[in-house]
């Protein structure tokens, strides 16, 4: 009777808890584009012409709504939360703030942006020498910037624009259309032998830059990486103790190798961490490293050791005493980095991510030797006044065999 009673008793408790389905799962909510083409007034190029000054993110306070096909998508990880947008008048880059949003925004959808009360804003400008303009992207006012032009604070704010970021917000902007067939998508523009990379008109676009040569302006290697010893502490350009930069110098050599060891497309974690261990970048130093008339006036420790290998972390500043390349080593990281070619006489940077899926892609030897060319396709961009690029695809010269994926 007890064996009876219990299994009676488990039995029920059993069927209990069984879910009880009284409704049938669907698909998920059927996507309804929409169509809000009467009510556009304003494109891209416009939009972007509001901008006139930098240092001046300007706030859109008109009711403008811009159209735009989607160019790009997250799903390789070398477009971060943002997507780019053009039209027949210019490309954009929209600080979306969402990341896998390939789910919801499709290359080659159409989306209505309403700009009232979004910013437009430059990143990567630069005065003086090796300076220039930056890129244009659309979002919410940077951190710190109301604070900075109403005459609280004294410091400019680094970035101009901010991330959208939270979904009623992009929902409160952002409204996605119809997808259109292959046969509709925006193509790749080719046709910008002798043309300036680094005007408006260019800068954002689907691009396709043919016949483009490893290697910079002056025929050497050259690398750009930028990364931080202890990225839980302030890295800005004011705290150049805690940033390190793989590049070359200032006076390019000709010929020079300056990759670093660098022979992929970017760096992940355990690579980064490679390198570091490997020694091959013991002798690089922090950004404060400065030379004045052959004496070295800032970025050393208190026994005059400049490099990562034996260079101490300031107690002032770290809230520890270490070496930098042990520090370097407790935190790792996957890193960007920026491959110079040229490409019709002008050196572009073109950058991967190194949480791109190709960044441990291997750039092919005959590339790297400049023996053979490459066909780049991505999103032409601008950096302190230099053509930089976001790879989408990268194939040799007129074939259509993928080298990253």
């Amino acid at each position: 009777m007890a064996a009876a009673l219990c299994a009676f008793s488990c039995t029920s408790l059993i069927e209990e808890w069984q879910p009880v389905f009284t409704f049938k799962y669907q698909d998920g909510a059927a996507f309804q584009p929409v169509d809000m083409d009467s009510q556009v007034n304003c494109t891209i190029a416009q939009l972007k012409a509001l901008y006139t000054k930098h240092g001046k993110p300007q706030q859109i306070d008109e009711n403008l709504i811009i159209k735009g096909q989607v160019t790009t998508s997250d799903e390789d990880g070398n477009v971060y939360r943002e997507i780019y947008i053009q039209d027949a008048t210019g490309g954009l880059d929209v600080k979306i703030g969402r990341s896998s949003s390939y789910d919801d925004f499709k290359v080659g959808q159409i989306v209505y942006i309403k700009c009232y009360g979004l910013v437009i804003g430059e990143y990567g400008y630069k005065s003086g020498n090796y300076g220039g303009p930056g890129l244009l992207q659309l979002g919410y006012v940077g951190d710190g910037w109301a604070d900075f032009t109403s005459g609280v604070t004294e410091v400019q704010p680094e970035y101009e624009t901010a991330y959208i970021d939270l979904l009623p917000l992009v929902n409160k902007h952002i409204f996605r259309g119809k997808i259109l067939p292959e046969s509709e998508r925006i193509q790749p523009a080719e046709n910008l032998r002798g043309a300036d990379l680094t005007k408006d008109e260019h800068v954002g676009k689907l691009v396709k830059l043919k016949n483009v040569k490893y290697g910079n302006s002056v025929g050497g290697k050259e690398i750009f990486c930028l990364f931080y010893p202890d990225p839980n502490l302030n890295h800005t350009k004011n705290e150049a103790w805690n940033r390190v930069f793989l590049s070359s110098p200032t006076t390019r050599v000709s010929g020079t190798d300056y990759t670093f060891g660098i022979t992929t497309w970017a760096l992940t974690k355990l690579r980064f961490q490679t390198l570091v261990k490997s020694g091959i970048w013991d002798d690089m130093t922090m950004g404060d490293y400065s030379v004045k008339d052959g004496v070295v006036t800032a970025g050393k420790d208190a026994n005059g050791n400049t490099t990562i290998a034996t260079r101490l972390t300031d107690m002032a500043n770290f809230g520890y005493e270490r070496l930098y390349k042990t520090v370097i080593l407790e935190h790792p990281g996957a890193q960007s980095v920026s491959h110079y070619f040229m490409y019709d006489g002008t050196e572009v940077q073109v950058r991967t991510s190194g949480y791109a899926r190709f960044a441990d892609v291997a750039i092919p030897t005959d590339v790297r030797d400049g023996s053979k060319t490459v066909d780049l396709i991505g999103i032409l961009s601008r950096y302190q006044g230099s053509a930089q690029f976001t790879i989408l695809d990268v194939t040799y010269s007129g074939t259509s065999d993928s080298l990253i994926k």
